[in-house]
C-alpha cells in the first residue's frame, strides 16, 4: 500500500438504483443552481416570472446541451459527492462551498443559440457532432478541511472525467495536470467571485476564509489532489481487476509528492444516467 495514494471503486447496480433516484436527482440540479442563477441575472422581472419557459433564459438549461458536457457535469458532481458524503483520506469534514459550473461560458453562448432556435420552431439535436463545446478550463471542484476558528486547514483539488469507454490518454493527462498544480489553485479565485454575489452568512463567511487562503494561507494549508473517473463500462479481464485506475501507486504521469485520492466511478449504463439525471427521461 502507497502511504500517500488511495483507490476507492464504486460499481453501480442497477437495481439499488431507485432508492436513491430522487435524491442524486435532486444533488445534481442542486449543484447547477448557482449557474442558473447567472444565466437569469439582468432578466429578473418581479411582474414577469420565469412562469412559461421562452421567458426563461436558463429554461433549457442544462436539458438541451451536448450529451459530452452533461457527462462532464456528471462527472464533477460524483466528485464532490463522494468527497462530501464518504470523505477522503479517512476524513469525513471535508466541505465544498460550490461547484463551478457558471465559468462555462463557452455553453451559456451555445445555450443563446440554443433558444434562438426553439424560439423560432428550428430543429435541435443536443446529441450532434456539431453541438459540442469544450469543456470549462481550470479546477473541477474544490474541498476544504476547516480547523475550530473556521480557517482552511487543507484543500482538496478534483479533476474529474466521465467517459462512456476508458481512455488511456485522458486518464494520463488527468494526472499530469493534477501533479502540475500550485498550492493554490485558480479555482479559489474563482470561488471567491462566485460567493462575493450571495448575502448570506455562510457565504459571506466562505469568501472571508478563502481570501485569508488566497494571499497567506496557501502558504500553510495542505494541499492533496484528487481524480473522480467516472466510466461507462467495467473491467472485465483479468477477473481480479477491479478498475481501471492504477491500485498501489499513482499513476505514473502524477509525480507531485502530494496525497492523492484516486475515486473510481463504474456506471452499468452511463447515457440512461445522463438522460435521468439532466433531462428528466
Amino acid at each position: 500500500m502507497h502511504k500517500r495514494y488511495e483507490l476507492r471503486v464504486w460499481r453501480e447496480v442497477s437495481a439499488n438504483l431507485a432508492p436513491v433516484r430522487d435524491e442524486l436527482i435532486e444533488y445534481c440540479q442542486e449543484a447547477l443552481d448557482d449557474a442558473r442563477v447567472r444565466i437569469r441575472k439582468g432578466f429578473e422581472d418581479s411582474l414577469s416570472p420565469f412562469a412559461d419557459p421562452p421567458d426563461d433564459p436558463a429554461a433549457h438549461y442544462p436539458a438541451m446541451l451536448n450529451r459530452i458536457t452533461l457527462q462532464g457535469y456528471l462527472g464533477e458532481t460524483l466528485a464532490g459527492l463522494a468527497v462530501e458524503h464518504f470523505g477522503a483520506f479517512n476524513r469525513t469534514d471535508w466541505q465544498i462551498p460550490a461547484f463551478l459550473f457558471r465559468f462555462h461560458d463557452t455553453e451559456f453562448q451555445h445555450l443563446d443559440l440554443i433558444n434562438e432556435r426553439l424560439l423560432v420552431g428550428d430543429a435541435h439535436d443536443p446529441d450532434a457532432v456539431a453541438e459540442r463545446r469544450p469543456g470549462r478550463t481550470g479546477d473541477d471542484a474544490l474541498a476544504f478541511r476547516l480547523n475550530d476558528d473556521g480557517k482552511i486547514t487543507h484543500i482538496l483539488s478534483l479533476e474529474a472525467k466521465c467517459l462512456v469507454r476508458s481512455n488511456t490518454d485522458v486518464m494520463t493527462d488527468a494526472h499530469a495536470k493534477l501533479s502540475a498544480g500550485q498550492r493554490r489553485p485558480s479555482g479559489v479565485r474563482e470561488l471567491i467571485t462566485l460567493l462575493s454575489e450571495y448575502e448570506t452568512e455562510e457565504a459571506q463567511a466562505w469568501v472571508e476564509r478563502l481570501l485569508e487562503f488566497y494571499h497567506k494561507g496557501y502558504e500553510t494549508a495542505k494541499r492533496s489532489d484528487g481524480l473522480a473517473y467516472t466510466v461507462g463500462h467495467s473491467p472485465k479481464k483479468p477477473a481480479t481487476r477491479i478498475g481501471w485506475l492504477p491500485v498501489d501507486a499513482p499513476h505514473t504521469a502524477y509525480t507531485a509528492t502530494r496525497r492523492f485520492d484516486a475515486m473510481e466511478f463504474q456506471l452499468e449504463d452511463l447515457n440512461g444516467l445522463v438522460d435521468m439525471l439532466y433531462r428528466g427521461e
